[in-house]
C-alpha cells in the first residue's frame, strides 16, 4: 500500500521578531554625546533666561552667584540683594544638567577600563546628585533660619569637586575613549582650573567679585562637557566613514 497522505513541507527558519538584538557601542556614544552637549547648553540658557528677569536690582555676572537665580524669595542675603521672578527656571536647569550628565556617563561606562570605570561612576553620582541638591534647596534667609542652607552647600560642595574631578580622570582615560592625546591635556587642565577656582573663592573676597571664581569652578565642567561630546561625535564619524568605505 502507498500512503498517499500529504507530507509537511519544511518552512525556512525565521528570525522572531521579539528577538534582542545587541546594540552597539556607537549608538550610545551617540546618545551620550548628544546629552552632555545639550545639557551644558541648556545650563547657560536657563541661567541667561533667569538673569534677564532680574529687574530691580540688576543681575550681575560678576557679583552675583548662580545659587542667586535659584532662591525663591527676596531679600538681602550675604551683602547681596536676592530677587530672582523665575528661580524655577534656574533650578530646572540644575536638575536637569545632573540627570543627563548622569544618563550620558553611565552609557559612556564601557568604554572605561579597570577601576577608573567605577571611579567615574561614583564621582557621576556625587556630581548629579550635588546639582540636584543645589536646584532643589537654596541660599538666603529663610534657608538659613530653617536650617536647609546646610543642603545646598553640601550639593555645591559634591557638584563642583565631583565634576571637575570627573574631568580628570577622563583625561587620564583619552586612549580608551578613543579620543586624541589633546582631548586628554584639556580635560586634565579644565579639571584643575575648576579646583583652583573653587579654592580661590574663599581666598579672593575683596580682591576679585566673587561671582567670578564661582563660575569658574562650574563653567570649566560645562566647558569640558561640550570638548568631550564634540570629539566623541567627530570621533565617531571617522570611525563610520572608515567603515563604510571599508565595505565598498
Amino acid at each position: 500500500m502507498i500512503d498517499h497522505k500529504p507530507t509537511l513541507r519544511q518552512k525556512p527558519m525565521r528570525m522572531s521578531a521579539s528577538a534582542p538584538r545587541q546594540r552597539g557601542p556607537e549608538l550610545d556614544i551617540a546618545a551620550a554625546a548628544i546629552m552632555l552637549i545639550g545639557a551644558a547648553l541648556a545650563f547657560w540658557v536657563t541661567e541667561a533666561i533667569s538673569a534677564s528677569a532680574w529687574k530691580i536690582p540688576v543681575y550681575s555676572y560678576a557679583s552675583n552667584w548662580m545659587s542667586d537665580l535659584g532662591v525663591p524669595h527676596c531679600g538681602p542675603f550675604q551683602g547681596r540683594e536676592i530677587c530672582s521672578p523665575l528661580h524655577d527656571v534656574m533650578n530646572t536647569g540644575f536638575i536637569v544638567e545632573g540627570m543627563l550628565f548622569l544618563i550620558a556617563s553611565i552609557l559612556l561606562l564601557r568604554l572605561f577600563s579597570g577601576a577608573s570605570r567605577y571611579v567615574s561612576l561614583v564621582l557621576t553620582l556625587i556630581y548629579s546628585i550635588g546639582l540636584i541638591l543645589i536646584g532643589s534647596f537654596h541660599t538666603s534667609t529663610v534657608a538659613t533660619a530653617n536650617g536647609t542652607i546646610v543642603f545646598h552647600y553640601i550639593g555645591a560642595f559634591m557638584a563642583i569637586l565631583g565634576g571637575n574631578i570627573v574631568a580628570i580622570v577622563t583625561g587620564f582615560q583619552w586612549h580608551h575613549l578613543a579620543t586624541p592625546r589633546w582631548f586628554g591635556s584639556m580635560s586634565i587642565v579644565l579639571g584643575f582650573i575648576g579646583i583652583a577656582s573653587a579654592v580661590m573663592l574663599g581666598t579672593t573676597i575683596g580682591i576679585l567679585p566673587s561671582g567670578i571664581p564661582e563660575r569658574a569652578s562650574v563653567y570649566t565642567i560645562l566647558l569640558w562637557q561640550l570638548l568631550i561630546g564634540v570629539v566623541l561625535l567627530v570621533g565617531l564619524r571617522r570611525r563610520v566613514l572608515s567603515k563604510s568605505k571599508a565595505l565598498r
